[in-house]
């Protein structure tokens, strides 16, 4: 403890939370001074219908209209909602099972797991600069359409991938599977680049887990003569539980606000190039009740499931 420190009379403690709060104060400033004044400010737009003109804007209030149109009356945004609530579903499943199947194998010892865990890893880096920019506005895609021979060679490299995954997908019908299951995997293999980008935080989460699984469990378990497969299933997964609860909120909350299911481009449209502001407005807080709702089931049936090491 310094002088200045004894003068004041800080504890070691005081010190600490002093330094945690000095940590957090930019995010402090930044939700209470930008961030709550807007959330607080779009659920009130929510109740009316703005108007933004040249300087002002006008807002008249209509109750709960927008909220009942979005239910009764545009039926876009159902067919969206839908769409998307089916796609979430099936892509939070893919990656979290992707992302466990990974992490299993970049913790077995192998020449060059280094470099694999860093190709795994690296989506997540370039997706947080202006490749994912570049993905998004999809700039280089148009680029390339408007030049009719690159595209007619698109056109045919298309066909080959529609025709391929037909074939794959008559075949699996054929072997007896569930169509809905043929399904999944069709998409699944249509998706594999998003899959592989969404996944990386998340191998990250199971390869840490893993490696942090005390090895005296598995010494004991070979002792006692147990088989690869009975340590998985009585050592590895229940230990794993934990991590598997935080992917499994992680990937909701990441696929939600994924624009590639076209909720937040639709909201993003109606405020903007068609002007209805307050109607954007209460279709962004539906969602987000919605993700609120999904998160709280998921919680009450996955935590009473969860395994901790005491």
């Amino acid at each position: 403890m310094t002088g200045r420190e004894k003068k004041l009379g800080l504890s070691s403690t005081v010190r600490k939370d002093l330094n945690g709060y000095l940590f957090v104060l930019p995010f402090l400033i930044g939700f209470f001074v930008i961030f709550l004044p807007c959330l607080v400010e779009s659920f009130l737009y929510s109740f009316n219908d703005v108007k933004i003109n040249f300087g002002s804007i006008s807002k008249t209030f209509v109750k709960w209209k927008n909220y009942y149109d979005a239910f009764m009356t545009d039926t876009e945004f159902r067919t969206i909602l839908l769409s998307a609530a089916k796609g979430i579903l099936i892509d939070t499943i893919i990656v979290i099972l992707f992302s466990f199947f990974i992490a299993n194998v970049l913790n077995q010892k192998f020449a060059g797991r280094g470099l694999a865990r860093t190709v795994f890893f690296l989506p997540v880096i370039l997706a947080t600069g202006i490749v994912k920019d570049v993905e998004q506005s999809n700039a280089m895609y148009n680029a390339m359409e408007s030049l009719e021979e690159i595209g007619d060679q698109v056109a045919a490299f298309d066909k080959v991938g529609m025709a391929a995954s037909f074939n794959l997908q008559r075949m699996l019908t054929n072997s007896g599977i569930s169509p809905s299951i043929v399904g999944v995997i069709i998409y699944a293999l249509q998706n594999t680049y998003n899959i592989a980008n969404s996944s990386g935080v998340q191998i990250l989460i199971f390869l840490t887990a893993l490696q942090s699984i005390p090895s005296s469990l598995f010494e004991a378990s070979k002792m006692e003569g147990a088989t690869k497969w009975q340590e998985f299933w009585k050592i590895t997964f229940p230990m794993l539980t934990p991590m598997i609860f935080v992917n499994i909120i992680y990937t909701i909350i990441d696929t939600f606000t994924n624009p590639i299911y076209g909720v937040l481009d639709y909201i993003q449209s109606m405020a903007f190039a068609r002007g209805r502001m307050g109607f954007a407005s209460a279709l962004s807080w539906i969602y987000f009740f919605i993700v609120i709702v999904v998160l709280g089931v998921v919680t009450l049936i996955i935590s009473r499931r969860i395994n901790y090491l005491d």
